[in-house]
């Protein structure tokens, strides 16, 4: 038997061993299970999560995905998008009317708009929001601008899908200093992660192969990786204060009276 007769046969090993452990399906239940998403995806939802106490809040996700707060949250999450969700809309002029949410989330947004609309934009949160608003972002920083451009090379070269990360660098990521500017002193912040890890695992997920067996066994690898960074990495990565490879800053504004 050959390499390739050998490693298809580990393949099937590795898979009838997870099936007789009892993971039957195992790609149907990689796929809804939250522990099993990429790093970056659970790393942003799962923070955002964790602000969210009370099950029976109304939440609003502007410009989020539709399968992507709602998978970590019991509650109602009305998403509204430019282009997909429950109410079709422009974040800088949401069609609700003052204070209709209880919490509304921005999970990974504000870099892509433009920085002269960025003070309308958390305005337009803050206005529909009753008692909290929930942003998330990647951090603006030298190191990390430098970082996203590198990556954006490496990108083109590939021929690979790149408009989003052209999005960060034509606006620009937002800073601390920025931030606190459109909220205010009393919001809190909160920073997470290594964007040098971000980027590394997000190179390889990106990552082919000719040969489909590899890929195969790369695509449960990338699920293992994920699984593990996500149970064992992602509860010590909070900081209440930016390091020098911080990846996204999180901020959290608490309105002073519930209306």
């Amino acid at each position: 038997m050959g390499f390739r007769g050998q490693f298809r046969l580990f393949i099937k090993l590795i898979l009838f061993l997870l099936q007789w452990l009892g993971f039957g399906n195992i790609k149907g239940k990689m796929k809804n299970n939250n522990l099993f998403l990429p790093f970056d995806v659970f790393e942003r939802h799962k923070m955002v999560s964790s602000f969210i106490k009370n099950s029976e809040d109304r939440i609003l996700d502007v410009g989020g995905g539709v399968e992507g707060l709602g998978r970590f949250i019991e509650n109602k999450v009305t998403v509204t998008n430019l282009n997909a969700g429950d109410v079709i809309a422009d974040g800088r002029n949401l069609p609700f009317t003052n204070s209709q949410f209880d919490i509304v989330t921005n999970i990974d947004v504000l870099e892509h708009i433009p920085k002269k609309d960025r003070q309308k934009f958390v305005n337009e949160l803050l206005r529909v929001a009753r008692k909290k608003v929930i942003v998330s972002t990647p951090l603006g920083s030298d190191v990390h601008s430098k970082a996203e451009k590198k990556l954006l090379a490496y990108l083109e070269n590939r021929g690979s899908n790149s408009d989003y990360l052209r999005e960060h660098i034509k606006n620009g990521l937002p800073t601390k200093e920025e931030l606190k500017g459109y909220f205010s002193d009393e919001a809190f912040f909160l920073f997470s992660g290594d964007f040098r890890l971000n980027n590394f695992l997000f190179r390889a997920q990106i990552k082919q192969f000719e040969n489909s067996l590899i890929n195969k066994a790369f695509f449960y690898l990338q699920k293992l990786v994920s699984f593990l960074l996500n149970v064992f990495y992602f509860p010590f990565i909070k900081s209440e204060k930016p390091k020098r490879w911080t990846n996204r800053v999180f901020v959290i504004y608490e309105k002073g009276s519930y209306l």
